[in-house]
């Protein structure tokens, strides 16, 4: 069977990294930047409507997801973990009758995962493993009956564990090899730029004392409370550092986000070296049907490990980082990082982590630039380097066209990540390479088709 992966459009003024050349000018997937205002759209666009989307490995070890969860590299998984709890989301991959509620990228690692561990794929979702080394999917009993699926290591049968089990028979070839499906690659690229732009965007909003005070610019008193109020039909952005986020007690909400008002905190970790142990503050006046409109976005982290604090609400934004979760208390959002632990195994035995809820960021992220002509460009990734600090005024560096516009721009587009087929793949258009589309001839094709236009007109 021909898969043919996610993969992403892009376009720049300058440059374009996608065949559709003038009808992309109009897409409504494309996000522009301008000098003074950046129109990002939707952050986690391109995760396929994924719970947890992970660039290289993962390591389920407890306790469960509600969504379905997509990694690129390999897996392994703790005692007891269920993955799609209450959906297996929509990606559904060509060929296959229901949606994939589990995308290994890699191999299933069974030495790697609990000597007894079973992980449940539920709702009705299958599973796809890219690299099928070390496993076999089996439908059939030791007394040859048929059963619902599972995938057990090789030289195994079933029931054997560790093991993946489907709560149906998914015919055992369509479980893998599956390589490929979802280009986790050039969507992470995506993703990082995402984040350094939003890193970009001018705080909007305040954190008060009880007086009503600001908080102070520079380091928190441990366990401070930071009342917030937020704008109403606009996208408020906060600025902290990392000794900042881990000093507040409790963020108090003196009015709620909404899809229209959503809030996005943006943590600087750069005193820390890229390195954080995160202790979230209580978000004190909002709860779960608020959780998709907060995103914590972590443009420059390495590594962060959730260690303490409430449910935290809003997706975890940390593309460059490997995020390792051994907080138990709940994620209510999505999770877009390079690697994740929910709870690491030791000695083969999970350390206890929260629950990932699924409610996904529905929001619009449009903002303010703290400098004039913001051009994050997309970090390599693949290679599972972590992405680079962000700097003041980065410089553009295009995916895949070698001819930058001729003179600066005043505005850019950031890349989309563009699914339009079944799965969210893309329908084969037969184009060859990227073609370099500058601002003038941009203008210039416009303008072409607005004179197409009013001739047609004088014809009637």
């Amino acid at each position: 069977m021909s898969v043919r992966p996610f993969a992403l459009a892009a376009l720049s003024v300058g440059f374009v990294t996608t065949p559709l050349l003038v009808p992309y000018l109009l897409s409504p997937s494309a996000v522009a930047v301008g000098a003074k205002r950046a129109s990002i759209g939707n952050p986690v666009e391109g995760n396929l409507g994924f719970n947890a989307f992970v660039e290289h490995d993962t390591t389920l070890g407890s306790t469960e997801a509600e969504g379905p969860i997509a990694t690129g590299g390999n897996l392994a998984f703790g005692s007891g973990y269920n993955v799609s709890l209450h959906t297996p989301g929509t990606f559904t991959a060509p060929g296959d009758g229901h949606p994939a509620a589990l995308v290994v990228g890699g191999r299933v690692d069974f030495a790697g995962s609990s000597p007894d561990g079973v992980l449940k794929v539920l709702s009705g979702g299958y599973t796809k493993i890219g690299d099928m080394t070390g496993s076999l999917a089996v439908d059939r009993d030791v007394n040859n009956a048929q059963v619902n699926t599972q995938v057990v290591a090789a030289g195994t049968a079933h029931n054997s564990v560790p093991r993946i089990e489907m709560t149906l028979d998914q015919p055992p070839a369509s479980v893998g090899p599956a390589p490929g499906l979802i280009d986790f690659t050039t969507a992470f690229e995506v993703f990082r730029e995402r984040a350094r732009a939003m890193a970009a965007c001018a705080q909007n909003v305040t954190l008060l004392d009880d007086a009503g005070n600001p908080l102070p610019d520079g380091p928190y008193p441990p366990g401070v409370i930071g009342r917030l109020t937020l704008t109403p039909g606009r996208t408020n952005v906060l600025h902290l550092t990392g000794q900042q986020m881990n000093a507040l007690g409790e963020i108090n909400f003196r009015n709620q986000p909404t899809r229209d008002t959503p809030l996005v905190i943006v943590t600087d970790t750069t005193a820390e070296g890229g390195v954080l142990d995160w202790d979230n503050p209580n978000t004190s006046g909002i709860s779960s049907p608020q959780a998709p409109y907060v995103l914590w976005d972590f443009p420059d982290a390495t590594d962060i490990t959730m260690v303490s604090g409430d449910s935290l609400e809003g997706t975890v934004y940390a593309p460059g980082a490997h995020l390792k979760d051994v907080n138990g208390s709940n994620i209510e959002g999505d999770i877009i990082a390079r690697s994740y632990e929910a709870g690491p195994l030791v000695g083969g035995q999970s350390v206890p982590a929260g629950e990932l809820h699924y409610w996904p960021f529905d929001a619009t992220v449009a903002c303010e630039n703290t400098s004039p002509s913001p051009s994050p460009s997309p970090s390599p990734s693949g290679s599972g380097s972590p992405a680079p600090s962000p700097s003041p005024s980065p410089t553009p560096s295009p995916s895949t066209s070698t001819s930058p516009a001729p003179s600066p721009s005043s505005s850019r587009t950031l890349p989309a990540p563009s699914p339009t087929g079944p799965g969210g793949e893309l329908p084969a258009t037969g184009a060859g390479p990227a073609l370099p589309l500058t601002a003038a001839t941009a203008a210039a094709a416009l303008a072409a088709g607005a004179l197409l236009l009013r001739r047609r007109g004088r014809r009637h």
